[in-house]
């Protein structure tokens, strides 16, 4: 296997390891209830998705492009389940969030996300729009991925997993050890909806020992995945300029409504690019220092 792909491989072994640990930690020491953050179904997929690939191997062989872009959806399903498991063990974190800390370092460089809230509301359609974009993450990340496979891009969907899996690494652990709760949990706002009020509702539930009422909501705020994988998406598009363009011009506005709408602080989206910064400058890293070098698990 090349460069990349080895190192897709030790970051899934290296989250599912650090997953297993919380797990592990959780388990043994703080017992804390939690989410099932896997989609519903994903036994199920798993299951047709091998099945599906194993008959078309047995059909055609595994050399025929049908059975590569099997194989291929079946990675891209990997990683999915890998930062699902991630999500799931991330919310186990035993520290205490850092959400007042963050307010004050914004107070004290003049930043007032309550009256930029207010801003927002005040301009109903443009937050009906920012809405919209803000809720199409979730199916970006499901077919543009897809896409990309169809058309045979493998060194652009193994670059991807890289991305996912290196940001992944980084944020949760950010997450892990500096906890966040998301806005809606500290500052006083009358434009907050209840799906954001549950990010801050399944922290509280989980460590006081309560079973988590609601799904709803997101997880981390800091930094924020939401940028992160919405540029993720859109630079996966670059093949393709029209379509590339057209995504940037939409995940501007979803990096903004992260904002606007008050999922985010305006410092996870500085956080959020420093780590974009750094996936791809590792990317470009060992994908130059290992250019045309092969890895073999077994000799």
């Amino acid at each position: 296997m090349n460069a990349i792909s080895f190192w897709n491989l030790l970051l899934s072994i290296l989250l599912c390891a650090l997953s297993s640990l919380v797990f592990g930690v959780n388990f043994l020491f703080f017992k804390y209830p939690g989410n099932n953050y896997f989609p519903p179904n994903t036994l199920f997929i798993a299951i047709a998705l091998l099945l599906m690939y194993f008959g078309f191997w047995l059909q055609y062989g595994k050399e025929k492009k049908i059975t590569q872009l099997l194989k291929e959806t079946i990675y891209f399903f990997l990683i999915m389940s890998i930062l699902a498991l991630t999500t799931t063990a991330a919310q186990f974190t035993p520290y205490t969030p850092i959400d007042k800390w963050i307010v004050q370092l914004e107070t004290y460089f003049g930043l007032n996300l309550s009256a930029v809230i207010a801003w927002t509301n005040q301009h109903t359609y443009f937050k009906k729009f920012l809405g919209f974009i803000y809720d199409t993450l979730p199916f970006q990340m499901a077919y543009i991925p897809l896409l990309v496979i169809l058309f045979g891009k493998k060194l652009y969907i193994r670059e991807y997993y890289f991305l996912l899996l290196l940001s992944g690494l980084i944020g949760f652990t950010i997450y892990y050890f500096f906890p966040t709760t998301a806005p809606a949990s500290i500052i006083t706002s009358p434009f907050f909806s209840q799906e954001q009020y549950a990010t801050g509702l399944k922290f509280f539930q989980i460590h006081h020992h309560i079973t988590p009422s609601t799904l709803d909501g997101g997880m981390v705020a800091l930094p924020s995945f939401h940028a992160i994988w919405a540029w993720f998406c859109c630079y996966l598009l670059r093949e393709w300029k029209s379509m590339f363009y057209v995504s940037l011009f939409l995940n501007l506005f979803l990096i903004l409504s992260c904002v606007l709408l008050g999922w985010h602080y305006p410092l996870d989206i500085v956080a959020s690019g420093i780590i974009i910064l750094l996936s791809h400058s590792a990317y470009w890293l060992i994908n130059n220092s290992y250019r045309g070098t092969h890895f073999y698990l077994f000799k």
